[in-house]
């Protein structure tokens, strides 16, 4: 029996409407929510985003907190107000001409405060049972060399640590820079959550690669981090191009390092951009997820994505299988 199963829900913006919404959760035998909260819903709906969390709290709901594409440095396709008012906090491209990325950097003052007082403020909200970090990453440039970042202040830092420019051409150095820069910022964020709320938890979600060139961070150095409570990872086969036997490795490594750690284990089953005819992938992903002896189990997202731009060609099916297993997790 896994004893958490949630799905992720972003989108929404009227309590009433959400509270239907918790209520048909509920009857796919989901007993968690994590709220999606992108940066246009922190600015402009806050106090619905709050009135909403604690409809689901009062029905019986775990509700967690995700700072969805914030920066563009966290997971998720919604766009982001920060950037498009500080250029000059943006990561920038090691080209011969180097030009700015949408994606803020993790090492400037500016998106540093912007998200931690955001950390802050939603950590002060009682209705919270913790935060959730979304796939933290730089910019992914298909590249070893060339890389990102090399703003102003990650070339003065650079130069601090290891007595020279940031070179043209990735190195080892630029790869433990990157590593330690987004360690940093969890660990701060971590701190912030802990130390507003000690009962709230923390849960990192990396992508499952290993690389520094692809992510910037290792798995084991996340799970170090002493103020994290859950460390998890999103083994989505599908848009990797992957099979089954990349949801079986993925899944069994998160738990085992997990448990390594003291930490409790959170994997992913795809419910977004399933192709038709593909829809039984879920229901064996599922069952693969659910024999390792995880924590806790969440679907990104509710109801397949339905009518969004990473919607499965069959949303409905989708979400009837992902019922379906998780009635069969329940027992």
């Amino acid at each position: 029996m896994v004893k958490e199963l949630g799905v992720a829900y972003y989108g929404f913006h009227f309590p009433d409407r959400a509270g239907e919404d918790f209520l048909e959760m509920m009857e796919h035998n989901c007993n968690a929510v994590l709220l999606a909260v992108s940066e246009y819903d922190y600015q402009v709906w806050y106090s619905n985003v709050i009135t909403i969390a604690q409809k689901a709290k009062e029905l019986g709901l775990k509700v967690y907190v995700n700072l969805w594409a914030f920066g563009k440095v966290f997971g998720g396709e919604a766009p982001s107000v920060f950037l498009q008012d500080n250029v000059n906090y943006r990561q920038v491209l090691s080209k011969e001409i180097p030009f700015p990325l949408v994606g803020a950097c993790f090492n400037t003052e500016g998106f540093r405060k912007y998200f931690f007082d955001a950390v802050s403020k939603l950590a002060g909200e009682k209705v919270f049972d913790g935060f959730f970090w979304d796939e933290p990453h730089y910019i992914i440039t298909g590249s070893r060399e060339i890389y990102s970042c090399v703003c102003p202040k990650c070339r003065e830092l650079f130069r601090e640590k290891y007595g020279y420019d940031m070179p043209p051409k990735a190195n080892e150095d630029v790869f433990e820079f990157k590593e330690e820069s987004i360690l940093d910022f969890l660990r701060q964020a971590s701190k912030l959550v802990k130390k507003v709320d000690p009962q709230k938890s923390v849960t990192v979600c990396l992508m499952p690669f290993y690389t520094a060139e692809e992510q910037g961070v290792s798995w084991e150095k996340v799970c170090s981090i002493k103020e994290i409570d859950v460390f998890g990872t999103d083994p989505y086969w599908s848009v990797a191009r992957k099979d089954m036997d990349f949801v079986s490795q993925a899944s069994r490594e998160t738990v085992e390092i997990a448990k390594k750690y003291g930490k409790k284990s959170q994997l992913w089953i795809q419910g977004f951009l399933i192709p038709a005819g593909k829809e039984e992938e879920v229901r064996e992903a599922g069952r693969i997820i659910g024999n390792t002896d995880v924590d806790s189990i969440f679907t990104w997202a509710y109801r397949a994505c339905e009518g969004s731009m990473v919607q499965s060609e069959n949303p409905k099916k989708v979400w009837s299988i992902i019922k379906e297993v998780y009635a069969e997790l329940k027992e």
